[in-house]
C-alpha cells in the first residue's frame, strides 16, 4: 500500500540549517520508498507570522486525503489550534528537532500553549535521546515517543575525499549566527588564544539575528585570522572540513548537532560545550568539552589542541571511529518509516 502523507512545516525549506536539512533528507527518502508526500508551508517561521496564518490554514487544510499528517514542531504556532481536530480523523506525527521553550528558557511560559498540542500527537519523533528525555519531562507519554536521529553522510566521508591539512592550522565553525550557537563566544575566545598563525573559518548564515550578527562582525573585524565565509555549498563545505585541523562550535543548546557528526567523519577533534545531546553525539575521547558561556575555558581548549599535534592525532583517530558508528540518512528514513507504520497500523484497526 502506498502511504499518503501531508508534511506541514514553515519558513524557507532551502535553508542550510540542521532541521531543514533533516526534513529535506527525510522527504527525499520517503519518496524514494514510494510514499506520496505533499508539503504544506503556510507561512514563515516567525511566531507572529504563524499566528496570523493559523485561522486561514485551519480552514483550507484538509487531512482527509492523507493516511497521516506529519507536523514539524517548528510550525507549532500555526498548527496548534487544529492538531486535536486533525487527530480525530487522521493520525498526527510530530517531528521535534527541538522545543523553542527549551532552547530559550525565557520563552518557556509563552511556548507552553503551543507545545501542549504537539505533545498530544499520536507519535512524537525526537532526534536524540536527550530530546526524548526533554519530551518526557514536558509530559509526553513514553509509549508515543520514538528517537530517529539524523544521518550525516551528505558530504561524503572525509578520508574518501582526501584531507588537505597543509599550511597554518585551521579551526572550522559551522553555525547560524544566533546567540545560542555561541559564535560570539568563539570569536572572543579566539582573540585571547596563544597560538600564532592559526586561522578561524566561520561558515553559516549570518543574517538570522541582525543585532547579534553586528556584535560578531565587530568582534571579528579586529582579527585578520578570522575569515567569514557565510553560507556555502556542500562541495565548498567539504573542502573546508578537509582542510581544518579542529572543529569548534560552543553552542549553548542543540537539538542534535549534525555538524558535529560531519566534523567527526572528517577526523576532526571537536571543541564544544557540555550541553544537551552534544556529549551524546560527540562521544568520548574525540575532543574537548567545556562549560557553556566560558570563553576562558574555550580559549584554553583551543590552545591545547592547536599546540599538541599528538593529541590532535589521537583524537582524530577516535573521531573517525566514533563517526563509523553514527547513523546514516538511510537509517533516519528507515526509523521514521517504522514509527509512521506503527501509528498508521494502530489507527487503521
Amino acid at each position: 500500500m502506498t502511504v499518503r502523507l501531508a508534511f506541514v512545516t514553515v519558513g524557507d525549506a532551502a535553508r542550510l540549517t540542521g532541521g531543514y536539512l533533516y526534513n529535506r533528507r527525510l522527504l527525499e527518502g520517503l519518496k524514494e520508498n514510494g510514499a506520496k508526500v505533499e508539503v504544506f508551508v503556510p507561512c514563515g517561521a516567525d511566531p507572529r507570522a504563524q499566528a496570523a496564518a493559523a485561522p486561514a490554514f485551519g480552514n483550507v487544510f484538509d487531512p482527509a486525503p492523507f493516511d497521516a499528517v506529519v507536523v514539524d514542531a517548528l510550525a507549532r504556532v500555526v498548527v496548534a489550534p487544529h492538531l486535536d481536530r486533525w487527530r480525530s480523523g487522521r493520525p498526527v506525527v510530530a517531528l521535534v528537532h527541538e522545543l523553542p521553550g527549551v532552547a530559550d528558557p525565557a520563552a518557556s511560559d509563552r511556548e507552553r500553549p503551543f507545545e501542549a498540542p504537539i505533545l498530544r500527537s499520536d507519535r512524537i519523533v525526537a532526534v536524540s535521546d536527550h530530546g526524548k528525555e526533554v519530551l518526557l519531562k514536558r509530559g509526553a507519554p513514553a509509549a508515543r515517543v520514538r528517537v530517529v536521529p539524523p544521518g550525516f553522510d551528505g558530504l561524503g566521508r572525509g578520508l574518501e575525499r582526501g584531507l588537505l591539512r597543509e599550511g597554518p592550522p585551521r579551526v572550522l565553525c559551522v553555525a547560524q549566527w544566533i546567540p545560542r550557537k555561541g559564535v560570539l563566544d568563539l570569536v572572543r575566545a579566539w582573540g585571547t588564544k596563544d597560538t600564532p598563525g592559526a586561522m578561524l573559518d566561520l561558515v553559516g548564515e549570518t543574517d538570522a539575528d541582525a543585532p547579534y550578527a553586528t556584535k560578531v562582525r565587530e568582534a571579528a573585524s579586529y582579527d585578520p585570522s578570522i575569515l567569514v565565509h557565510g553560507p556555502v555549498d556542500d562541495d565548498t563545505l567539504a573542502g573546508l572540513y578537509a582542510s581544518a585541523y579542529i572543529f569548534a562550535l560552543p553552542s549553548r543548546y542543540e537539538g542534535y548537532g549534525i555538524v558535529y557528526a560531519e566534523a567527526l567523519s572528517f577526523g576532526l577533534p571537536v571543541v564544544a560545550c557540555t550541553v544537551g545531546p552534544v556529549p551524546e553525539v560527540v562521544g568520548d575521547g574525540t575532543g574537548l568539552l567545556v562549560p557553556a558561556g566560558d570563553p576562558e575555558a574555550l580559549s584554553d581548549a583551543l590552545d591545547r589542541l592547536l599546540s599538541d599535534a599528538g593529541l590532535r592525532e589521537k583524537m582524530s583517530a577516535a573521531a573517525l571511529q566514533r563517526a563509523a558508528g553514527l547513523p546514516r540518512w538511510r537509517d533516519t528514513v528507515d526509523g521514521f518509516l517504522a514509527a509512521l507504520g506503527e501509528i498508521v497500523e494502530e489507527r487503521g484497526r
